[in-house]
């Protein structure tokens, strides 16, 4: 199994730049190797509501390093590293604390425990702690950041040994995703509150089509668009909005005039081991008499959308 790092971080307020404590735990094939917990002095007022989850005060950072001060050591733990966190929440605010700061992001590839949870544990919640239970996990102390961190690691750890997979890939391929989340230095825009595993989610089989051999603003005018998997990053009506506000068609049927077919997750736990639903199937099954149907994931058509 690859090697990872569970973090978890907590926060003063309602900010998720506003870091108070961090906790980091390194796992070398599944086994917990090492760990590092720091308060940090955020510099901004304390909400109680914070408060009264992680106890977490004013007075109890006033001696502590402020997050510019530790950035050399997380910098050693983190960047270039395989992360795993219990939903976005600590990923989400590691950004937006690097961001507030002016830093540069680290890069690192990244997965959600609780998006994988939700996917191959049937329970009717997915908090920490009810994973910790469900998977007769330690749990000695909810919400302090090194114990988090170190129980969202053995939640992996768990996942990959009942699932019987060798690697995290194959745990997450299970799931019904693709492929790691990455993070990097180079994204620009800030870092958005959607799952961490929030790359589009086809077979490499599907055929993906190359946007250099169109002209961009002219791409969906006068084009039947259809639909199929579930979209990451907007709902069904905004996307047809969207459609129709280039001069597209949206469709609810593939059908002999259909030029395009959107692509959104596909989880192979319901539409079988290959990730294809039935209108990819369909559109594949019309495009072998003739290639009349352009087959694109979600962030090609939102590529597209945006030019």
């Amino acid at each position: 199994m690859e090697d990872y790092v569970a973090l978890d971080v907590k926060t003063a307020n309602s900010s998720r730049a506003s870091i108070c404590a961090i906790g980091m735990a390194q796992f070398k094939n599944g086994q917990l190797t090492n760990s590092l917990y720091s308060l940090v002095n955020p510099h901004e007022p304390f909400a109680q509501r914070n408060v009264t989850v992680h106890g977490i005060d004013a007075t109890a950072v006033a001696n502590a390093p402020t997050f510019t001060e530790l950035l050399p050591l997380l910098r050693r733990w983190l960047d270039h590293q395989l992360i795993v966190s219990h939903t976005n929440f600590d990923i989400s605010a590691l950004r937006q604390t690097l961001e507030k700061h002016s830093q540069p992001q680290l890069t690192f590839k990244y997965l959600d425990s609780y998006v994988i949870c939700q996917q191959l544990v049937t329970h009717s919640v997915h908090r920490l702690a009810d994973m910790a239970a469900h998977f007769s996990i330690t749990y000695s102390r909810q919400h302090h950041a090194l114990t988090d961190a170190q129980t969202c690691g053995q939640l992996i750890a768990k996942l990959v040994a009942h699932h019987e997979v060798p690697t995290l890939n194959g745990l997450i391929n299970i799931a019904g995703f693709h492929q790691l989340g990455v993070s990097s230095h180079l994204e620009q825009k800030k870092f958005e509150q959607t799952s961490v595993l929030d790359l589009v989610d086809i077979s490499t089989e599907v055929k993906t089509a190359d946007f250099k051999r169109f002209i961009p603003t002219a791409l969906f005018y006068q084009q039947n668009i259809v639909l199929t998997g579930h979209l990451k990053l907007m709902t069904r009506a905004t996307a047809f909005q969207k459609i129709r506000a280039v001069g597209g068609v949206p469709q609810n049927q593939l059908t002999a005039t259909t030029n395009f077919l959107v692509v959104g997750h596909t989880n192979p736990l319901l539409v079988g081991q290959d990730g294809k639903t039935d209108k990819i199937r369909q559109a594949e099954e019309i495009n072998r008499i003739f290639p009349v149907i352009t087959i694109i994931d979600e962030a090609d058509f939102l590529k597209a959308i945006a030019q």
